[in-house]
């Protein structure tokens, strides 16, 4: 049982203009966008999944976003 925080750009804004240079760089930048601290503690209680029966019957399991 764990948790973090993602950022999906760096927390501290820092825009990058090019590719990094090689892993090293790369895994720096994917580990700066992670926070251990400030995630939801406790289980987390996923709903059964349920069939979407007004939508297609191609993707049962999709849910429309347009409905509560």
């Amino acid at each position: 049982l764990g948790g973090c925080q993602y950022f999906v750009t760096h927390p501290g804004g820092l825009n990058y203009e090019t590719f990094p240079v090689n892993g090293y760089e790369a895994e720096s930048r994917r580990l700066s966008r992670f926070a251990a601290m400030g995630h939801t503690p406790g289980k987390l209680v996923v709903p059964p999944a349920t069939i979407n029966v007004a939508g297609s019957k191609e993707f049962p399991f999709t849910r429309d976003l347009r409905r509560g």
